[in-house]
């Protein structure tokens, strides 16, 4: 039976084979597991730290935010079931659903708070902007950015273990939005420093509260995810496992898209005439979120 994935990029027009679940069309026999081709490896899966694509495709995979996006691209609830906003736009009061990292422990706003303060005042930090003028508006964000010392300026606190509230400096229409981004995905405090600068840099050394979770990470060569079930949405989620191999050219992806080891391989264009004419080739313009 022939095995339909639709897979969201971030970037401009995307050359692939996407596939099917027979060894003449790409992919595996199995209909619950994913195999992909990715030409780069995970730098890093700290999600205040993270600034490339591909840590942000597996982050996406294993964390939510309070927000995210559905297949439409609307805004739709994640970790948080609502949201407040005040009179004057200024103050958004977010109240989390019952939700568990990957180790049992509760996602509570104290995971927001934690990450975002570590984020927007970590020095090493390249989004440390986005909770400033330039982009959400935080209340403080301009004296915490870069200054670890300031942190507990940034207006943001959990009020109770399932109430997360954030003050802006001026109205935001977008701020919402920024919420899907993963420099404002929780980070579990206690575990994080437990693991000090090892922290997120190996399946060990990571929790998730997102649909997947990462069991094997061959730096170079592989990831390995499996379904989380201590997802609250894992009824939802209908993959068991996701394995993605990091194959840097891209005429070795097509190959092991074409012997069936792969679902997915991203093309450049000196391959176009030689697979255009593959029912599994797409082209496709994918959108892309940007600040300015």
């Amino acid at each position: 039976m022939k095995k339909r994935t639709k897979l969201l990029w971030t970037g401009a027009l995307v050359l692939s084979l996407a596939g099917c679940s027979s060894a003449s069309s790409g992919g595996t026999d199995s209909p619950n597991v994913l195999n992909l081709s990715k030409e780069n490896d995970v730098i890093t899966l700290d999600s205040t730290l993270a600034t490339d694509g591909m840590s942000f495709e597996v982050i996406n995979m294993m964390i939510e935010g309070l927000e995210t996006t559905d297949e439409n691209g609307d805004i739709v609830p994640a970790l948080a079931e609502s949201y407040d906003v005040s009179e004057d736009g200024l103050t958004y009061t977010f109240h989390l659903r019952d939700a568990s990292w990957s180790n049992g422990d509760p996602v509570t706003a104290a995971d927001f708070e934690y990450a975002w303060k570590d984020a927007a005042s970590d020095p090493t930090s390249d989004y440390a902007y986005i909770f400033g003028p330039d982009g959400a508006c935080i209340k403080g964000a301009s004296e915490v950015m870069g200054n670890p010392e300031n942190k507990d300026a940034l207006g943001v606190k959990a009020e109770d273990e399932k109430t997360f509230v954030v003050e802006l400096e001026r109205k935001t229409p977008y701020f919402v939005s920024l919420t899907t981004f993963p420099p404002f995905y929780p980070v579990n405090e206690k575990f994080a420093e437990e693991q000090g600068d090892q922290y997120g840099l190996s399946a060990d050394n990571l929790l998730a509260c997102g649909p997947f979770q990462l069991v094997d990470w061959t730096k170079g060569n592989s990831l390995k995810l499996e379904k989380n079930d201590s997802y609250w949405g894992k009824d939802d989620v209908a993959l068991d496992e996701i394995n993605i191999a990091i194959v840097p050219e891209p005429s070795s992806a097509a190959l092991a898209f074409e012997n069936g080891s792969t679902d997915y391989a991203r093309l450049n264009s000196s391959l176009v005439d030689k697979y255009k004419d593959n029912e599994a080739y797409k082209s496709e313009t994918a959108e892309k979120t940007r600040v300015i």
